[in-house]
């Protein structure tokens, strides 16, 4: 006989339990069409697009600080939000304050971001603080808290408690799908037709501390026993025990198959009440660090378990990174590691740091879905001001054209760049046309053969091919120019350079560049401007 799923057990469970969430699952106004309803989707071209009102969406999101989602806190935050001309913002919901009795459900925390977003026209991702939060239990209710005998803990190899609920109790999963699957239903109730919530983060940098796994007696016992069967045929091994087909690593490898298979249940528990796209954060094994459990969560989808992790997580529509690092070699590594045919580009997280306004861009050139930047809301001060500034360049701009910007990355019409060091020219080939890019040249006047890089390494660009004699142009300390590569011999011309703006889905220009602005190419500086260029052959 075949056996329900968990995760169908613990919404069954959560449906008999609270008659109510079915009226919320199907409230009186019809959800929107499936055409509109937010998706993440794998085009044809192997791009991954998040559908937002049935077209690609850029996610230029502003995330809140840990405790800054309460109602009284909102007016607050938000004035970083609009200071960085955010289109989305990242907000906990935190498991304690959603059900501090089992069984009772408050949304005041939800309606008020809500209300709050739309107001501003915002679109929310929600952080589901569940089971974890950076690796710990911090934001479980205090009921689960104190009862370890119900909602039993994760347990080191010498027997010592952790704080951190076991993957392996069906209460913690019974509990967090309830609660995760209320959450759903409240969110398809109020929002089922307006979509401002756009996708869910389950759970927060999941994994286990001061231990590599649960030892657990369930948990032991599972180790113990044969690799599952869609483990192995994720990483192609014969059949074996946990030790036997992952030697060395196979402590980490179950526990990162234990958490995404718990994940992927509470994930499934939500969808079938409400199937927003879905998405987990990695505390990431990078910066040298390498023992898990101690430098970063066992049990997460880093880079070295993410086949075994994806082969049970199949509710988890991609993986985040929360990619902490100004090193441009790291960044770049890391972002190469997670930008997989079967996972996009996506900074779920990133520093509130000057430095990382650029890094913005690398995201662009890997095709990736969105960029987030954690702690926006800060007390005032010099450094508050100069990083809103940095990351606001990027925000304004981009977002101005924030749907041109995803379609064009759907269908690979757009590359960018950055100043790397030693590399002060860069290329980009659109085919009949290359675009060179240099960061370090004078403000005007003719290029010298070797240059150096832009004195404060700040450069970026982007260009977007919107048809074959048009071109979109932007990026600060770079100069642009375009050179005809067809092999008809026919010369290319830039028949007109124009400076301006999209108003009401069309261009406007401002004004048309000429003479000095384009005698050495464009130049482009710290300000934000955005460039049409209409090329020709004669």
């Amino acid at each position: 006989m075949k056996r329900p799923s968990i995760a169908a057990l613990a919404c069954g469970l959560f449906l008999s339990a609270h008659p109510s969430a079915i009226l919320s699952a199907h409230p009186a106004t019809a959800p929107a069409s499936a055409a509109t309803m937010p998706r993440f989707v794998r085009q044809d071209n192997g791009r991954f697009s998040l559908m937002v009102d049935g077209k690609p969406y850029f996610i230029l999101a502003a995330q809140l600080h840990n405790s800054s989602a309460w109602p009284k806190r909102l007016d607050d935050a938000w004035q970083a939000v609009e200071a960085l001309h955010a289109n989305t913002v990242e907000a906990p919901i935190y498991w304690e304050q959603f059900e501090p009795r089992p069984g009772k459900f408050d949304t005041t925390n939800i309606d008020a971001l809500i209300a709050k977003a739309r107001a501003t026209d915002k679109r929310l991702v929600l952080l589901w603080f569940g089971t974890w939060k950076n690796g710990q239990m911090q934001y479980a209710p205090e009921w689960i808290k104190t009862d370890p005998a119900t909602y039993r803990r994760q347990r080191n190899a010498h027997g010592k408690p952790m704080d951190d609920l076991s993957t392996f109790a069906p209460a913690n999963l019974r509990a967090d799908s309830t609660a995760f699957a209320a959450l759903m239903a409240h969110l398809r109730k109020v929002d089922g037709t307006r979509h401002t919530v756009i996708l869910v983060q389950v759970e927060n940098e999941p994994g286990t501390f001061g231990t590599v796994r649960d030892h657990d007696p369930a948990a032991d016992a599972a180790f113990d026993g044969q690799v599952p069967d869609a483990v192995l045929r994720r990483v192609k091994h014969a059949p074996g025990t946990w030790r036997e087909v992952f030697g060395p690593n196979a402590e980490e490898m179950f526990n990162a198959w234990a958490t995404a298979r718990y994940i992927n249940a509470v994930a499934e528990a939500g969808k079938r009440v409400y199937p927003l796209p879905m998405y987990v954060n990695c505390w990431l094994r990078y910066k040298d660090k390498k023992y898990p459990g101690m430098d970063y969560p066992s049990g997460g989808a880093t880079y070295n378990v993410f086949d075994v992790w994806r082969s049970v997580s199949p509710a988890i529509d991609f993986v985040g990174t929360d990619l902490y690092t100004t090193d441009e070699a790291e960044f770049r590594k890391v972002v190469g590691q997670y930008d997989r045919p079967d996972n996009p580009a996506w900074i779920s997280e990133t520093g509130f740091d000057p430095k990382t306004a650029k890094l913005l861009y690398y995201i662009l050139a890997h095709g990736g879905i969105g960029f987030s930047i954690f702690g926006i809301d800060n007390p005032p001060s010099k450094t508050q001001t100069e990083t809103i500034a940095a990351h606001a360049r990027n925000y304004k701009l981009l977002g101005s054209i924030d749907t041109r910007i995803a379609e064009a990355l759907a269908q690979k019409r757009l590359q960018a760049a950055v100043e790397t060091p030693g590399q002060p020219r860069q290329t980009l080939d659109f085919g009949d046309w290359k675009v060179t890019l240099e960061f370090g040249p004078p403000a005007w006047g003719t290029t010298p053969a070797i240059i150096p890089n832009s004195p404060d390494m700040d450069g970026r660009a982007f260009v977007i091919r919107t048809d074959a004699q048009h071109f979109l142009v932007s990026g600060t300390d770079v100069r642009v120019s375009f050179q005809r590569t067809a092999k008809d011999r026919k010369h290319g011309q830039l028949l007109r350079v124009e400076e301006g703006g999209y108003h009401d889905g069309a261009w406007q220009a401002d004004r048309w560049l000429n003479g000095d602005e384009v005698d050495y190419g464009i130049n482009f500086h710290k300000e934000s401007r955005l460039i049409r260029v209409k090329v020709g052959a004669y």
